[in-house]
């Protein structure tokens, strides 16, 4: 028998696998649903040879299934891979080592449940590596995985639905070497410090986003620890006494995005062996220690983000100059670091990449930067260097590929002939002065895919070999300069093109054909003329901004076939007619989230394709000729409307009460209209109006707010404190209700005072009458109040002098009486008597008109000589007499003592002599001629 099972045994091993394994991989092939690439398509009865399948591999002696490798090597091209159920027919491979089923979807489509992790996996004793990262697995981690005793890697990571409560099943893998569980959720596991230090074979630990918190547990073990990296979690442990400082064998460690605000430890310096230091994110106060000298292998060191707040000659004098000539990556962004940067930078002569940006820096940039022959990405943008670059800070650079210069007060100094050794693939320059010639250099750049040389100062004509060098460009920028020359009536030719922006130059010709790929398109404040094109390409268009040009015609049909456009501003052109009804939509399938029409020649009721546009947000109408009403839909279809503006139009009827359901609408402009009706009650309830608006965040590369959805809207004019202002980045938090010059009547509704976040109310030019609210200094933050030339009575609410911000007021010509309330901000305010002029009823400074002690405000007493009132407007015309008599005996003596304008004087009073007596003469000669003819 044992001589049966020896042969059995050879013969297998000669032949190819054994058959019993060659059944258990098929039945683990029909666990599996899908295979979109053929992973499996070898894995058949017709090849017995079972050693021969892909991904299988047997041992040369035995035949016996050892490894199994099915990694997904197509994932980052957008395979799914393989998708359905991992078989328990694994157990019958006893001899698999290896398993690897990494970044399979093993849900498929999404549409079923995640699958668990099988406890059956514990039971493959012979198993020493174990992959099935990125596989949707979710659930539990079964504690049966601590039974794998002989494993050496175990890699969970990218499982966001798994968890595991307690880790204590770790124990059981005390030859574990390697530890990857990132992104899986640790955040309930008790103990999870201790739990590791009894890995005491442990080389790497990866738990980075896994809600991990200070745990006082100090490892003790953990002798072999190579690498480290807990980056993205909770731990705000003090840094003085963190364990982590006290593994000496480190060599990477990756604390980033967590909260270790304490200053940075003496205990780095202990870490002799480390090679990558990364404290991103957190938050740590006072400069590095000096102790960091000791680290003679150091590589990598990133402390973005922290709160260093010192020198930069200090902080480059503690790093260690024994790793000088070894370091590759210095990150230094958002670190509050001050000071010039010194010459000798340029000694790190392996540096690849350089980021000090969003800093304090100050002075020119050393020529020495421009012998790091191996830097690839350089970062100082948003600090405040000044100075010039010459050539001689580019002349080592070969290795360059991507530099950010920007929103420094930097210029250029570069011969148009000099060709960069370099060759740039991303070249950021805005802000950084070029001009006022176009930067010839750039044309020796062919590999460049993102060009920024906006606020570049070029004054100068766009060179003809622009297009041609650049039609691989991913992003390109050229705008806010005074760039002329006519645009291509095509720019087709730039397949590669997501965005260009183009906008505030003097580019002349029309909006070209544009590239298939295209995302972004800004080519506002430009002198373009002629109608948009109907059919301009761009189907995946999200974002088209041709405002302030001299476009014609009508808006085209076209623009409702654009499903991911988001962003569409047409506005201050000479476009006319109605806007396309958009008819081949359906329910709310248009995805526009700001759309700008104003000041154009448009006709029309109000679009009603905008009730498809359920995420609009910004919309604005304004300055147009569209007519009927104000459909009642709009709070209905736009709930996500935060400014709507439809001033200057004929707009007619009532204003709808459902506006009210706009729970985010902070800015209404109906002003300058034909509306009718009263204020509804219910506007009162808008709760946008409540609340003050922060600046959002903005990505300066495609100008969206975090969400990725909300365009920016940069500039808007908007009535404000008597006059049209062109608000800029305050525009998308400006809160203001603007009903003006309408024909609205009846009173103004008290429920307008809890709009406590208005900043601008205007009610002027209406019929509106009754009082004005008593409660209305509820309203804390309103910098500007119109009530003018309405029928309002009654008194000025005393509330009004507890507006601290109010800095415009004006009331004038209502029918208001009474004594004008008292306050430092009513006393501050400019034009004071014009804000109360044209109420008679009204008494009391700033007006002449004292009120009577009696309370008859009707009675007007004569001025005091005590009453600084009348000492204001006394001095006012004594100062006025006082000029005119100077300034005309200035004219007397000029004619007097300056011969020349004397007689220039004279001789212009001849002339206009001479004129008057002629015109006169021929008056009356013709009026004589025509008596005697009617006589």
């Amino acid at each position: 028998m044992i001589l049966f099972s020896a042969l059995a045994t050879l013969g297998a091993g000669a032949g190819g696998c054994v058959p019993g394994e060659r059944a258990a991989l098929l039945d683990v092939k029909r666990g599996f649903t899908s295979d979109p690439d053929g992973v499996l398509s070898s894995w058949t009865g017709l090849r017995p040879d079972c050693c021969r399948w892909g991904g299988v591999v047997c041992d040369n002696a035995t035949g016996r299934v050892v490894e199994l490798r099915l990694r997904n090597a197509l994932a980052d091209g957008g395979s799914t891979g393989l998708s359905g159920e991992i078989s328990p027919a694994l157990l019958r491979l006893p001899r698999l080592a290896h398993l690897d089923l990494s970044h399979n979807s093993l849900s498929g489509s999404g549409v079923a449940p995640p699958p668990p992790l099988p406890r059956f996996l514990g039971s493959l004793s012979a198993l020493r590596y174990l992959n099935l990262s990125s596989t949707d697995i979710a659930g539990e981690v079964p504690p049966q995985l601590g039974n794998l005793s002989r494993l050496v890697a175990l890699d969970l990571s990218s499982l966001a639905g798994l968890y595991s409560g307690d880790l204590s099943w770790l124990a059981g893998l005390s030859k574990l070497e390697y530890l990857d569980m990132g992104f899986v959720n640790l955040n309930a596991s008790v103990g999870w410090v201790r739990a590791v230090s009894m890995l005491p074979s442990l080389r790497v630990l990866s738990l980075p986003q896994c809600g991990l918190t200070t745990s006082p547990s100090s490892p003790a073990n953990l002798t072999r620890l190579r690498k480290l990296d807990l980056s993205s979690n909770a731990i705000n442990t003090s840094t003085v006494d963190a364990w982590f400082w006290n593994v000496p064998t480190l060599t990477y460690l990756d604390l980033s995005g967590n909260s270790l605000s304490s200053p940075f430890p003496d205990a780095i310096g202990n870490m002799t062996g480390l090679q990558v230091l990364n404290l991103d994110g957190n938050g740590m106060v006072g400069m590095i220690p000096a102790t960091l000298q000791r680290l003679c292998s150091l590589q990598v060191l990133d402390v973005t983000v922290n709160q260093i707040g010192g020198d930069m000659s200090e902080f480059m004098d503690r790093l260690p100059r024994c790793a000088l000539g070894n370091v590759l990556v210095l990150q230094l962004s958002a670190a509050n670091i001050s000071g010039r940067l010194p010459e000798w930078i340029g000694d790190m002569a392996q540096l690849k990449y350089l980021d000090l940006s969003f800093n304090n820096l100050v002075g020119e940039i050393p020529q020495g930067i421009g012998k790091l022959s191996k830097l690839t990405r350089l970062f100082l943008n948003k600090n405040s260097l000044d100075g010039s670059l010459s050539e001689a800070h580019f002349v080592n650079l070969v290795s360059l590929e991507w530099i950010d210069l920007s929103q420094n007060s930097m210029s250029m100094e570069i011969r148009p002939s000099w060709r960069p050794p370099c060759k740039l693939v991303y070249a950021y320059f805005p802000d950084v002065r070029m001009g006022p010639q176009f930067p010839a250099w750039i044309k020796h750049q062919p590999d460049i895919k993102y060009l920024d040389i906006s606020h570049s100062g070029i004054v100068d004509t766009l060179p003809q070999w622009f297009w041609k060098s650049f039609s691989d460009a991913v992003y390109l920028n050229i705008s806010v300069n005074q760039i002329s020359g006519r645009l291509p009536s095509s720019l087709r030719f730039m397949n590669s093109s997501l965005a260009i922006y183009l906008g505030a130059n003097n580019l002349t010709g029309s909006v070209p054909l544009l590239p298939e790929k295209l995302l972004v398109l800004d080519l506002s404040r430009n002198s373009l003329s002629g109608p948009i094109p109907s059919e301009f390409g761009a189907p995946e268009l999200v974002e088209l901004d041709v405002s302030s040009n001299r476009i014609n015609g009508t808006v085209p049909a076209s623009l409702c076939q654009f499903p991911n456009l988001l962003h569409l501003d047409v506005s201050n052109n000479d476009l006319t007619g109605h806007l396309p009804q958009c008819r081949n939509v359906s329910s709310d399938d248009l995805g526009l989230t700001t759309l700008i029409l104003y000041n154009n020649n448009l006709s029309g009721e109000f679009p009603v394709f905008l009730k498809h546009c359920k995420a609009m947000t910004f919309l604005d109408l304004a300055q147009n000729m569209f007519s009927g009403i104000v459909p009642e839909w709009i709070g209905r279809k736009l709930p996500s409307l935060t400014h709507l503006r439809l001033r200057s139009n004929m707009f007619s009827g009532n204003i709808p009460t459902q506006l009210a359901e706009l729970g985010d609408l902070q800015l209404l402009d109906l002003a300058d209209n034909r509306i009718s009706g009263s204020i509804p009650r219910s506007l009162g309830n808008m709760t946008g109006m409540t609340q003050e608006h922060p600046p959002l965040s903005l990505n300066p590369l495609t100008g969206y707010g975090a969400s990725g959805n909300d365009r920016i809207v940069d500039s808007l004019p908007i009535v404000t404190k008597g006059q049209d202002r062109d608000y800029t980045s305050g525009v998308i938090y400006m809160v203001s209700l603007d009903l003006s010059d309408n024909v609205l009547s009846g009173e103004i509704p008290e429920e307008l005072s809890a709009l406590t976040g208005l900043v601008n109310l205007n009610l002027s030019r209406n019929h509106l009458n009754g009082t004005i609210p008593w409660n209305i200094g509820a309203i804390k933050k309103l910098e500007s109040l119109d009530l003018s030339m309405n029928m309002l009575s009654g008194g000025i609410p005393s509330s009004l002098s507890d507006l601290t911000s109010l800095s415009h007021l004006n009331v004038s010509y209502n029918n208001l009486s009474g004594r004008i309330p008292q306050g430092n901000q009513l006393q501050s305010l400019a034009n004071p008597a014009y804000i109360y002029i044209g109420n008679a009823g009204l008494c009391g400074p700033p007006l002449w008109k004292n009120c009577s002690s009696g309370g008859d405000d009707s009675v007007q007493q004569a001025p005091l000589h005590g009453d600084k009132s009348l000492s204001k407007i006394v001095f006012f015309y004594l100062g006025l007499g006082v000029g005119f008599v100077v300034g005309l005996w200035l004219v007397f003596f000029s004619l007097l003592f300056v011969k020349t304008w004397r007689f220039a004087y004279f001789q212009a009073i001849d002339m206009l002599y001479d004129v008057v007596y002629v015109f006169v003469a021929v008056r009356l000669s013709r009026r004589s001629a025509e008596e005697s003819a009617t006589s």
